[in-house]
């Protein structure tokens, strides 16, 4: 069984009938760390927000199954997830000055969390916090505790924000482009920080980012989205170095190779309002096949477990009509 496990899972927007998420299904297993590739607006940060079942307003449908431990989230109400939330499964943000209350300390906003999950004394609770802050890498944790988010540099407050989510002592964490807003030397900071907690805790990561090189360092899987949908997936190894769909073969081609671009991905992702029947990549792609006008193609294996959707390699899918 494993520990994470994602099947047919659909979000949208049902007054328009669209599904932002269109039958998403993967599994994860315990301690191992998922990156999650794709454009702006493909439903990266969409898919991590549900495995918590927190959505942005105007979301107001969803289906299918997010299962963590074998505890499916879609079915608990909303007293019983407000004790998962955190403890079972936490996320961090990209940006943490938006995120984290600026009218509250780091250490209160820590305490929060501690308050919410444990029964813990004053005196322990305080002891709690600074152990997360020395954890994440903050020195000076009784002083930094006592600080606002706003007297804090853009690398101190996100490993506050990463502080505050390990908190609940969650076995699933989340990470929703958690480097973009720093520069290189914090970036390489946060990502050694998340793969020392993930070997340490055998934490299970799923890591949202469009930065290619991001993910191939911090990633076991990847899985490449495009338009609402997975179109491949499989080890960071095999998507690298045997990338099957043209969507994930273009966006390794388009990545800064010794400061040069070597091509530029042309046009741009399909309108989900427009939403196409067929290969939902077929405008994009430079060698399309003739199915994919009007069929829309399945999420195959590949080989290797390695799935992609593309008629090139088939089209009989076990997940089933995805």
């Amino acid at each position: 069984m494993p520990f994470l496990e994602v099947k047919d899972l659909i979000i949208g927007l049902k007054k328009r009938n669209i599904p932002l998420i269109d039958k998403v299904s993967f599994t994860l297993e315990k301690g191992e760390i998922l990156g999650i590739l794709g454009e702006s607006g493909c439903g990266k940060s969409l898919t991590g927000f549900s495995l918590l079942r927190l959505f942005p307003s105007g979301v107001s449908y969803y289906s299918g199954k997010v299962l963590i431990d074998n505890i499916d989230l879609y079915s608990l109400s909303e007293k019983e997830l407000s004790k998962i939330r955190g403890k079972k499964v936490a996320i961090i943000l990209q940006d943490p000055l938006s995120s984290l209350n600026p009218v509250l300390t780091i250490g209160e906003q820590i305490a929060e969390v501690l308050k919410h999950h444990f029964n813990l004394n004053s005196k322990n609770r305080r002891e709690r916090i600074y152990e997360l802050l020395k954890e994440v890498g903050i020195s000076e944790p009784e002083i930094r505790a006592k600080s606002y988010p706003h007297q804090l540099s853009g690398g101190l407050r996100q490993r506050a924000m990463i502080a505050m989510a390990l908190a609940g002592e969650p076995e699933l964490l989340v990470a929703d482009e958690p480097t973009t807003a720093l520069d290189l030397t914090l970036q390489i900071q946060i990502l050694e920080l998340l793969k020392d907690l993930n070997q340490k805790k055998s934490l299970t990561i799923v890591f949202i980012s469009h930065d290619l090189g991001v993910v191939r360092w911090i990633s076991d899987k990847i899985a490449v989205f495009y338009a609402g949908e997975i179109v491949e997936i499989a080890s960071t190894e095999e998507v690298f170095n045997n990338p099957l769909h043209p969507y994930t073969q273009a966006l390794i081609e388009s990545y800064p190779r010794e400061g040069k671009i070597r091509k530029i991905l042309k046009g741009s992702p399909v309108n989900l309002l427009q939403k196409p029947s067929g290969c939902r990549y077929f405008e994009r792609c430079e060698n399309p096949c003739k199915e994919g006008k009007n069929i829309h193609p399945d999420l195959i294996n590949a080989g290797k477990n390695h799935w992609v959707r593309c008629f090139k390699y088939g089209n009989v899918s076990v997940f089933g009509r995805n």
